[in-house]
């Protein structure tokens, strides 16, 4: 197996657990707030958005002006980037909007990484912006990076999902 195919395994794998997450949290839900973790659902998939952009296409290629053109990033990253406050987005998108920026985002995601050969991982992450990457020197620490930042905000719908609806089973019924 290559190492393209293993991130992109792994990437797939990611998404699907984003997915089955989100997808068994009702919608009228995903605003609430819970003061313990000042996170919501909402914020949550906005960021996956801005952060897979970043992660896995901007520091991979550069610019791409499919995305730019769909998503105004620069407001989407003011509301659900690193510094942002995920009380401020509460009402501000709809659920099927942030879930289709979300599959749209993911596809192209792929797409980026499954043009790429081996090789290409060695190079040095792309700096199309003054921000310097915090963890990524090559675009395979990238990839990997953005593997773990989306299953980190897994873990983080997961304890929100908890807390505004019930516990997620992932798919571990208990017998009776």
């Amino acid at each position: 197996m290559t190492a393209i195919n293993l991130l992109l395994i792994q990437t797939q794998e990611a998404h699907k657990w984003t997915h089955q997450l989100i997808d068994s949290v009702p919608d009228p839900l995903w605003d609430i707030t819970p003061e313990v973790l000042e996170s919501n659902i909402a914020w949550q998939i906005g960021h996956l958005v801005i952060s897979e952009y970043y992660h896995a296409i901007l520091v991979i290629k550069g610019f791409d002006e499919e995305i730019t053109a769909k998503i105004d990033l620069k407001t989407h990253n003011q509301l659900y980037g690193y510094n942002s406050d995920p009380r401020n987005v509460v009402g501000k998108a709809h659920p099927l909007e942030l879930r289709e920026q979300l599959h749209f985002i993911q596809k192209k995601v792929l797409a980026t990484i499954g043009a790429l050969r081996d090789t290409d991982l060695e190079a040095a992450v792309e700096q199309p912006i003054k921000q310097k990457h915090p963890v990524a020197i090559t675009k395979f620490d990238a990839i990997s990076w953005n593997i773990k930042h989306t299953m980190w905000h897994c873990g983080q719908m997961a304890t929100l999902k908890r807390m505004v609806h019930e516990s997620y089973d992932y798919g571990l019924k208990k017998s009776s």
